[in-house]
C-alpha cells in the first residue's frame, strides 16, 4: 500500500505556472509601457543568470571550478577565488596574533615598567614594590609594607588586597 503522493512518497517537482510573455499594456501610456519592459527584461536577465548558476552547481558537484554567468562567460579567465584568497589572508593574520600572543605570555608581571594597580606611576630600575601574594608591582601610592599578625616580619602587600583577606 505504497503511494508516490503523501507523507511516505516523494514530493512531486514543483513547476511554476507558465506565464504569459506579454502582459496586456494596452491601457498604459508609453512611458509606462517602457519602464514594466525594463523591469521584465531585467527579471528574465535575472532569472538566467540563476539558472546558469544551478546548472554550473549541478553539473560541477564533485569538482571545484569557476562558474560562468552569461555575463562573464567570455570576459574573464580563470582566477583564483577571491573569497579564498580573503580566507587564506585571515589565517595567516590570526596565525601572526597568535604567535605574538606566545611571546608575551612569557614576560612576569613585575616586567612592566608603570604600576599594576593605578597603571600611572612608572618606575625607574629597581623601584616599586612587589606584592607578596600576587607579585605585582605597585606604587607608594597604591599600597605599602604592613605587618601581618602571624610572624613578626614585614610583608610587602597591596593594602586593598591584604584587607580583603582579612
Amino acid at each position: 500500500m505504497s503511494s508516490a503522493v503523501g507523507p511516505r512518497g516523494p514530493r512531486p517537482p514543483t513547476v511554476p505556472p507558465p506565464m504569459q510573455e506579454l502582459p496586456d499594456l494596452s491601457h498604459l501610456t508609453e512611458e509606462e509601457r517602457n519602464i514594466i519592459m525594463a523591469v521584465m527584461d531585467r527579471q528574465k536577465e535575472e532569472e538566467e543568470k540563476e539558472e546558469a548558476m544551478l546548472k554550473c552547481v549541478v553539473r560541477d558537484m564533485a569538482k571545484p571550478a569557476v562558474c560562468k554567468t552569461p555575463r562573464n562567460a567570455e570576459s574573464q579567465p580563470h582566477q583564483p577565488p577571491l573569497l579564498h584568497q580573503q580566507f587564506e589572508s585571515y589565517k595567516e593574520q590570526v596565525r601572526k596574533i597568535g604567535e605574538e600572543a606566545r611571546r608575551y605570555q612569557g614576560e612576569h608581571k613585575d616586567d612592566a615598567p608603570t604600576c599594576g594597580i593605578c597603571h600611572k606611576t612608572k618606575f625607574a630600575d629597581g623601584c616599586g614594590h612587589l606584592c607578596s601574594y600576587c607579585r605585582t608591582k605597585f606604587c607608594a601610592r597604591c599600597g605599602g609594607r604592613v605587618s601581618l599578625r602571624s610572624n613578626n616580619e614585614d610583608k610587602v602587600v597591596r593594602i586593598h588586597a591584604f584587607f580583603s583577606m582579612i
